[in-house]
């Protein structure tokens, strides 16, 4: 009785491989997908999720970052995510592990949103102690120019109305992350 007779097939590899040809495939498959890495998706510098509003961060620019402002909201960082905007976790962490690995988070209290003339330019998110001491000056220049002022008693917020107030943050990129912002008002 030869080895064909009995069902196996024809003896060595070449019979292996027509045989479980269907099975390699499937296991090289499997094997393909869990080796894949899962990279969750960056675009830059901003809060993209299904959970709040977008923001888009402040960061170091030697240009420097250019606002047309219309409106800017000054608030708690607590009110800020209640109204909705997504904030980093350096800012307010959402969990321990956050809390861990953003230990300086508490030091943050105030935020201040800056919104642009230009509808599809994200609005700016300030947290920033430098940045946001710039900024209050800028803001009661312009409150002094004529710019209204409404305070809900949880919320500043500036409106230009028809009008908007260019504000320009700069930061020295080669003096560190830690480096203070000059925020200036430009006409």
């Amino acid at each position: 009785m030869t080895p064909l007779d009995r069902g196996g097939g024809c003896p060595g590899p070449v019979g292996w491989k027509v045989k479980n040809m269907k099975e390699t495939i499937v296991l090289g498959l499997l094997l393909a997908l869990m080796m894949t890495k899962k990279n969750p998706r960056k675009f830059g510098q901003m809060t993209l999720n299904l959970a709040g509003q977008a923001l888009e961060y402040l960061k170091s620019d030697p240009k420097g970052i250019l606002r047309s402002a219309c409106r800017v909201e000054w608030m708690n960082k607590h009110h800020a995510a209640s109204l909705g905007w997504s904030l980093p976790p350096w800012v307010l962490p959402q969990n321990d592990d956050d809390r861990a690995q953003f230990r300086g988070s508490d030091r943050v209290q105030d935020v201040a949103i800056v919104h642009d003339i230009d509808p599809a330019v994200l609005p700016l998110l300030v947290h920033q102690s430098s940045a946001l001491a710039g900024l209050d000056e800028v803001l009661a220049s312009a409150q002094e120019d004529g710019a209204l002022v409404e305070d809900d008693g949880k919320r500043l917020l500036l409106d230009m109305g028809e009008g908007h107030l260019k504000v320009r943050f700069i930061r020295n990129t080669k003096a560190g992350k830690f480096a203070r912002f000059i925020v200036r008002r430009e006409d």
